[in-house]
């Protein structure tokens, strides 16, 4: 095989592995040939910008280079798939408060099991994610991988669990933090219950309480909208700065 085509196809790995997994790009509703035009743009530019090699690489090596660009593609995805989750994590919190995590349905665009604010979450953020022009940075920021991780590295001494672990904890407080407000408000509104029931026993709260929450997560929503869209803007450059900082961790 020449070593150009070689060369091609090993940039073709890395960025069709991450639009495979990265939400947005990823998407189940978008069809297969957008995804590889796509995937095969990028990696003519990329092309373009890297030197590519005089000699082939041998069958074995070949080999070995193709699945660390795969896995390394879907590392970096996955990255990125991760604070989508998170988004969709606090409209679980929420549904499970209010108790609409009873009636969870099948997303096909998610390809999970979803309820009601876990579907509004990840679609609000996805909007954003396109509005604010964070899918170009992110591209970029996987352009600039091909410098800190060069094609021909095959060895990542310095990866670690450590960096791993950080980054669940992270995820995991970027949805209690989105989740706040509106989890705050159920509890509240199962704190006026109690006391309603222990000064109207006539009044049956268990049939009363379910529309009640519903009721005040729908309009409280509508009040914390902006403020919860304003904070999803703010967690998209702490993903573009864990991407870096991952790709830089792992680079030679």
């Amino acid at each position: 095989m020449e070593p150009a085509l070689q060369h091609f196809l090993l940039i073709l790995m890395r960025i069709a592995s991450f639009i495979w997994i990265a939400p947005g790009f990823s998407s189940k509703q978008v069809p297969m040939q957008p995804k590889l035009v796509l995937s095969t743009g990028l990696s003519l530019v990329v092309y373009g910008l890297i030197e590519a090699p005089e000699v082939s690489y041998t069958l074995g090596v070949f080999v070995v280079l193709v699945l660390k660009e795969v896995l390394l593609g879907v590392a970096i995805g996955y990255i990125t798939l991760l604070f989508f989750s998170a988004v969709e994590m606090a409209g679980n919190f929420v549904d499970f408060q209010v108790g609409f995590s009873m009636s969870m349905a099948f997303d096909p665009a998610l390809g999970v099991n979803a309820s009601y604010y876990g579907r509004l979450y990840y679609w609000i953020a996805l909007m954003i994610f396109f509005l604010a022009d964070i899918h170009h940075h992110v591209i970029r920021t996987l352009v600039q991988s091909y410098q800190y991780i060069p094609i021909t590295q095959v060895e990542f001494p310095h990866l670690g669990v450590e960096g791993v672990v950080r980054i669940f904890v992270q995820m995991f407080e970027v949805a209690v933090n989105l989740a706040f407000p509106l989890v705050i408000v159920a509890l509240l509104s199962e704190i006026v219950l109690a006391l309603l029931s222990r000064t109207v026993p006539q009044i049956n709260v268990l049939i009363l309480g379910m529309p009640m929450k519903i009721l005040l997560s729908i309009i409280f929503m509508f009040i914390f909208l902006p403020i919860l869209m304003e904070n999803i803007t703010d967690i998209f450059p702490e993903m573009l700065q864990t991407m870096l900082e991952f790709i830089q961790s792992i680079g030679i």
